[in-house]
C-alpha cells in the first residue's frame, strides 16, 4: 500500500437547513477511493422538525450520544465516520461559528478538507488531492494550501469528469460586503505546466491542506459570513500557509441556491416577531468592521493587532504578496490584470512598493 493511503482526512462541514446535505455526504463517501480515512463533522443547523431519522432513512447507521455536552449523531457508511453536532437553526450565529463548532470534532487527522454542505465529487478525490497538496509541497513549500472556487453542478444532473480545468480568483475592487470583491476566472497554463499554480485568496467553500491549519488557523466564531475569505486568506499567509489553486478540480459546488434558507432571513425574521434576540445584520456589521480595522482600512487601525494575525509574516507581506494596499485602496499592475502573484515585491523598500500602486475600482 503506498504510504499515502494511510494518511486520514478531517471534513469539517456547517450546514444550514440545507437538503443537499445528505446527497454531499452520500457522494462524499461512495466516491472516495479510501471511505475509511474519512472523518467527517457537520454542524447539523436544522428546523425544529427535523430529526435524526432522515439519515436512518438515507441508509446511515445512527449511533446517537453526547459529545461536549451536546447531542451528538455518529453515522457510518462504507467505513466513514460521520459525526453530526446537532444544533437548533435558531442557534446559530454565522459561517464561522458553524465553522468553529464543526471543527471541535477534529482529531488530529493528516489533511483537513473545508467545505460548505452543497458538493458532488469526483472518483477517487480524495487521492487525487493528496497527491496536488504533496506536489506543492515538493517544490519546498511546507505549508501549502489548495483554495478555489470549484466548477458548478446542479442538483439532479450528473457532473462531468473529468475537470481538467482550474479556477483562479482574481482581484476585482475593493468594498462589498467582504471588504474586497473578487472573480473566478479560468487558469491560463503554458504548455508543459501542469500543477497548481499560486493564488492571493482564499475559498471558504473548499480549501485542503495539512490538518494542523485546524489548530494553526481555527474559524473565527466572530465572524458572521462576507468576511470570511479576506480574512482566512490574510490569517493563513501570515502563519506561514502558502496558498495554490489546483489546476485541475475533483468538486463541484452548487451555486445560487436562491430558493435555500439563510440564516440571515430567518434570524431576520424571527427578530421581527421577538422570537431571538440574534441580529444577523448586526453582526455581520461587526464582523466587517472588525475586519477593515484589522487591515487599517478607512484611517481605522485595530491596537493591538488582532490575536488571530500569525507571527511568521506581517499583514504587509500578506499585501506585498497579493499585490493590495487595504489603507491606500490601491493595487499592483499584476492584481488588477490578474496575473500570477509573485513574492518579489516583498523585497523592496516602501517607497518603491508604494510606487508600484494604482487606484483600485471601489465595488459597492
Amino acid at each position: 500500500m503506498d504510504e499515502r493511503d494511510g494518511k486520514t482526512i478531517f471534513v469539517q462541514i456547517p450546514a444550514y437547513r440545507d437538503p443537499e446535505l445528505i446527497p454531499t455526504l452520500i457522494d462524499m463517501i461512495d466516491r472516495a477511493r479510501r471511505p475509511g480515512r474519512l472523518h467527517v463533522t457537520v454542524c447539523w443547523q436544522h428546523d425544529e422538525k427535523d430529526s435524526s431519522d432522515v439519515f436512518t432513512e438515507a441508509g446511515f447507521a445512527v449511533q446517537t450520544g453526547v459529545f461536549e455536552g451536546r447531542l451528538r449523531h455518529r453515522l457510518s457508511r462504507g467505513g466513514t465516520v460521520v459525526d453530526v453536532l446537532d444544533y437548533s437553526m435558531s442557534e446559530s450565529r454565522g459561517c464561522g461559528w458553524a465553522r468553529a463548532m464543526a471543527q471541535r470534532g477534529f482529531d488530529g487527522e493528516d489533511y483537513t478538507l473545508q467545505l460548505d454542505s452543497h458538493h458532488r465529487f469526483a472518483r477517487d478525490w480524495d487521492s487525487e488531492l493528496i497527491d496536488l497538496l504533496e506536489s506543492v509541497r515538493s517544490t519546498r513549500r511546507p505549508h501549502p494550501v489548495l483554495v478555489a472556487h470549484p466548477p458548478a453542478y446542479v442538483p439532479g444532473e450528473p457532473v462531468v469528469e473529468p475537470c481538467n480545468e482550474g479556477y483562479k480568483i482574481d482581484f476585482v475592487g475593493f468594498g462589498g460586503l467582504g471588504v474586497i470583491r473578487t472573480m473566478s476566472t479560468r487558469i491560463d497554463s503554458p504548455a508543459g505546466r501542469m500543477g497548481p499554480v499560486p493564488a492571493r485568496f482564499f475559498s471558504g467553500g473548499f480549501a485542503f491542506t495539512d490538518g494542523s491549519f485546524v489548530r494553526d488557523v481555527p474559524a473565527d466564531p466572530d465572524h458572521y459570513f462576507n468576511t470570511e475569505e479576506i480574512t482566512l486568506a490574510v490569517r493563513a499567509y501570515t502563519h506561514g500557509y502558502d496558498l495554490f489553486h489546483p489546476h485541475r478540480h475533483v468538486v463541484w459546488h452548487y451555486y445560487g441556491r436562491a430558493d435555500a434558507p439563510k440564516v440571515w432571513d430567518d434570524q431576520r425574521m424571527a427578530l421581527k416577531r421577538g422570537e431571538t434576540a440574534l441580529d444577523g445584520a448586526a453582526l455581520g456589521k461587526r464582523s466587517m468592521k472588525a475586519a477593515e480595522a484589522a487591515f487599517g482600512m478607512h484611517g481605522r487601525l485595530a491596537v493591538p493587532p488582532p490575536a488571530w494575525l500569525g507571527g511568521r509574516r506581517s499583514l504587509a507581506d500578506y499585501e506585498r504578496y497579493a499585490g493590495i494596499s487595504f489603507a491606500l485602496g490601491k493595487a499592483t499592475p499584476e492584481a488588477l490584470a490578474g496575473v500570477e502573484p509573485s513574492e518579489t515585491d516583498l523585497h523592496l523598500d516602501e517607497a518603491a512598493w508604494r510606487a508600484r500602486l494604482h487606484p483600485a475600482p471601489m465595488v459597492p
